[in-house]
């Protein structure tokens, strides 16, 4: 019987894993491949089989990639080490960015979203005599009222009535705003 590892290995040897990995340290290193006289014109958009895609920001520039993809092409081939089937990329397209966004950018990763807040019911609590304590309605009913009042003011919308009863808005009492 294989460790998990191994089959995990095996499985993403099968599917690739290898080369796309070696694509990435392309795209994060392309500065450093390139150089810099290369590289404030050139930005890698992707591949397409063993054709390697890099964008230029208007048609000067992507004249110039054109006069530079044999040094392109060396300078990613080399980086890349790939002998065994001969070189990685056989040639290079230049094209214009048009809005597309090149992939040695860094990413800005979102994190998670803040927890939301529940809005504050009008009348919480009042139904905490109504069941049998002993019931899982009871229990439950009084764990949400338990909740609300461990966020405390952070569940009061906007307008609805407070701790105090206030209306947030105008100053008024109650939930309906009435004196």
């Amino acid at each position: 019987m294989k460790a998990i590892g191994e089959a995990l290995r095996g499985f993403l040897e099968r599917r690739g894993a290898p080369e796309r990995m070696r694509l990435v340290r392309l795209w994060e290193n392309w500065d450093m491949v390139m150089g810099v006289d290369i590289a404030v014109l050139a930005y890698p958009l992707g591949h397409r089989k063993r054709i390697l895609l890099v964008g230029a920001e208007d048609n000067m520039a992507m004249q110039d990639l054109t006069f530079l993809t044999p040094e392109i092409l060396e300078r990613v081939n080399a980086f890349m080490d790939d002998v065994s089937d001969g070189p990685y990329f056989e040639r290079v397209e230049v094209h214009l960015l048009q809005r597309r966004t090149p992939l040695d950018e860094v990413r800005v990763t979102r994190g998670a979203p803040p927890p939301r807040v529940p809005p504050r019911p009008d009348n919480l609590g009042g139904l905490l005599g109504a069941f049998d304590p002993e019931s899982p309605v009871a229990r439950a009913y009084a764990s949400y009222v338990r909740m609300f009042r461990e966020i405390g003011d952070a569940a009061v919308k906007p307008g609805d009535a407070g701790r105090d009863g206030r209306d947030r808005r105008d100053g008024r009492d109650g939930p309906n705003g009435r004196k």
